[in-house]
Order: structure tokens, then sequence, then C-alpha cells
């Protein structure tokens, strides 16, 4: 296994991947690998928090790195304070609005790198720890708050898959070693592959322009190359959770095959797995067994509606602690409600079609080849509008084939 990693490294360095950070994310995480298979069981968990931990002083600035452990502390304190399951949360929140005004507030520089890390430490998988938190029958556990929140990879990487708190803790060392740690180097393997493919993709968009080529060409591989850059997202994603996987957790997939989706709800369940858990835990389910006396497909109807809205919103946040600003414009409102209309009546018509028999053989392969490329197209279209500065700007490249 550590002959691979060895040669990620090779390639990290010999195609600049990502920013300089990250090669040195991926030295400290092999080099932490490669001390922590050796050590005995009992010692592993801590090694991996004490070491996420420390590296967070080598990634960051030691005032950023300071200033984060100390938050996270305080609200560990907090958390795990006697109080009443409902002032704990309302003191949550009361401290991530302080958080916020000082997100906008605060013009101290040298705390300019601590605001995007701390947003994506803790902006989502906070709302899940104390999901679960509020049904636990046992106190929370420090180890367990810092492996889950402290995790060595997120001080680089802003856009962070939203893991499971009660997957993650399940899932430490629940397959051998060798096992687990094969696949999170097949996983890096694969993120890899992607982030060299957007780079390919990236260098290649602005290749189509008119006047060498017409209006009509460039407009469409500007569209299908606009959603191809998410694979910026996806293979980063595969190697975080590759990376967590040399560590023994066991890790479901992040991402799978989302541009084969053959409908916008299968590619909803499969372009961010992690993202549609976090949604169907905490707002469909609740929202489902809420409605569910109005009859079952208003039920559903009603939940999806509910995680379209959530999302959105959650977008927004999210655009809030890395950026600065919350984002409110044209393109989110036309993308949103496109998206969420046509997952709704997605809904209705698998809902009205679940009991009919499975067709087979060449007319319901050929079906589903039409479906999936119905799809792409349909998702590439909406992805190119939501990427553009505005629809009005958007709306003159589908004219000349130029952005403005």
């Amino acid at each position: 296994m550590a002959l691979p990693l060895a040669l990620f490294l090779v390639v990290f360095k010999l195609y600049k991947l990502e920013q300089p950070a990250f090669f040195l994310l991926a030295c400290l995480v092999f080099a932490g690998f490669a001390i922590s298979y050796w050590l005995p069981f009992r010692f592993k968990e801590n090694f991996f928090i004490l070491f996420s931990m420390a590296g967070a002083f080598v990634l960051l600035s030691p005032l950023v790195a300071g200033v984060l452990i100390a938050v996270g502390l305080g609200l560990f304190g907090i958390i795990r304070s006697g109080l009443a399951f409902r002032w704990r949360l309302l003191a949550i929140v009361g401290i991530a609005a302080a958080l916020a005004y000082l997100r906008v507030a605060s013009t101290y520089k040298p705390l300019e790198a601590f605001w995007p890390v701390l947003g994506a430490i803790f902006m989502f998988r906070m709302i899940v720890y104390m999901y679960d938190a509020k049904y636990s029958k046992t106190k929370p556990r420090l180890n367990e708050y810092l492996s889950y929140f402290f995790l060595l990879p997120n001080y680089y990487f802003l856009l962070f898959p939203v893991i499971d708190y009660q997957t993650f803790r399940k899932s430490y060392f629940k397959r051998d070693i060798h096992t687990v740690a094969q696949q999170g180097v097949w996983w890096i393997f694969r993120g890899t592959t992607h982030l060299l493919l957007y780079r390919v993709v990236y260098q290649w968009q602005g290749s189509f322009s008119p006047p060498a080529f017409s209006v009509a060409t460039s407009v469409v591989t500007k569209i299908i190359f606009s959603y191809l850059l998410y694979l910026r997202v996806s293979g980063q994603f595969h190697i975080i959770a590759g990376m967590l996987c040399l560590f023994g957790y066991d890790l479901p997939p992040t991402n799978r095959l989302y541009y084969l989706a053959h409908s916008i709800n299968d590619g909803w369940r499969r372009i961010n797995i992690y993202w549609k858990d976090f949604m169907v835990k905490t707002v469909y389910f609740p929202a489902y067994f809420k409605f569910r006396q109005l009859g079952t497909l208003r039920a559903e109807l009603l939940g999806t509606l509910l995680v379209v809205i959530v999302t959105w919103f959650l977008h927004a946040y999210q655009f809030f602690w890395l950026k600065g600003q919350f984002r409110v414009n044209s393109n989110d409102v036309l993308f949103w409600t496109t998206l969420g209309s046509v997952m709704l009546a997605n809904v209705w018509f698998e809902n009205k079609h679940r009991n009919d028999p499975r067709k087979d053989g060449w007319g319901a392969q050929m079906r589903n080849v039409l479906q999936i490329a119905a799809t792409f197209s349909f998702m590439a279209i909406l992805w190119s509008m939501w990427s553009s500065s505005s629809v009005s700007d958007w709306l003159y490249f589908l004219k000349t084939g130029t952005e403005p």
C-alpha cells in the first residue's frame, strides 16, 4: 500500500495537482497512515485525533489553528453540559449567530483565513451532530467529537462531504484495515483521475469559441464542459474519503456514476450521496412522517419540496461562510425553481408507475440510454445557467457563443 501512495505523491508533485498546500496535506496523511498502521488498535484513534489537531498548525497559521480548536472545544463544553437539549441547541445557535456577525464585521487581517475553515468544519456537520445528540442515550464523548470534526483533510478542502456522524462512528474498523485501506487507495486514484480530467476540461472549454467554430458548436461544447467541471468536486470528495479510509474509517462512496443518471431524481441520489443522506435524515424523513396522514404521494411531494428549499438555503449559507456573503441572485432562483419543479414531477411519475412490471430487452435498454442522454442534457443546460455571472449573461452566451 505504501508503493501506490508514494506514486501518488510523485503525480501530485509532477502535475502540481491542486494548490501547494495539497501536496503538504498528502505528505502528512500518508506519513500518518504509515505510523498508524503499526500502532496497537487501542492507540489508533487517539493518534488520529492528535495527529489531525497537530496538522492544523502545519496547514494553517498558528493563530488560526489555535482559535479554531478553542472554538471547537467551547462548543463541545456547551454540548457536554447538563443543560436540557433545547437550551444547549439555543446556545449553539446563539454562538453561530455571533460568529456570523463577526464573519461580516471583523476586519482583523490575521483571522481572514479562519472564517472559511470554521464554516467548512462546523456549518453542516454540527447540524448532523446535534440531530444525533438529541436522540442519543449516552453523553457526548470528547474523543468522538474531536475525531468527527477535526479531520485532517478538512483544513485544506473547504468543500467537504457532509459525513454522517453515526455512519462515521460505526464505520471505524468495520472491516479489516487492509481491505479498507486498499479501498482508500483506489478512491484516491479515482479522485486523482477526476482532477486530471477536470484540468483537461478546464483548459479546453475556451477552445471552441467563434469565429473558429460556429455559434451552435461553441454553445453545445461549452454547456457540456460546464457540467463536466463538477469533476473537480467529485475528485476532491473521492480523495477526502480515501484519505479517511487509510485510518480505518470504512466510509461509503461519495459519488456514483452521476453522469449516467437516468432521471433528475436519480442524478440527485448519485451526484453527492452524502448530501442526499444528510437531507433525507434531517429533512425528508421528518417531513414525510409528519405529512404521511395526507397520503403517501403528498407526503413524498412535500418532503421533496422541503429538501429542495432547505438545500437552496444551505447552499447560500455555505457561500456565506466560504466567501463572506449570502448568495441570492436570479441564477439561484431559476436553478432551484426549475430543478425543484422537475424533481416534484419525477416523484409524481415514479409514484404512479411504481408497480409497473419491469421491461427487459433491447427496447428497454434503448429507452434507458435515451433517458440518460436527456438527463445529462437537461442538467448540463441548467448547470451552465447556474455557473454564469447572471441570467442575462447566459442568454447572451446562448445567442453568440461567447461571454459578454
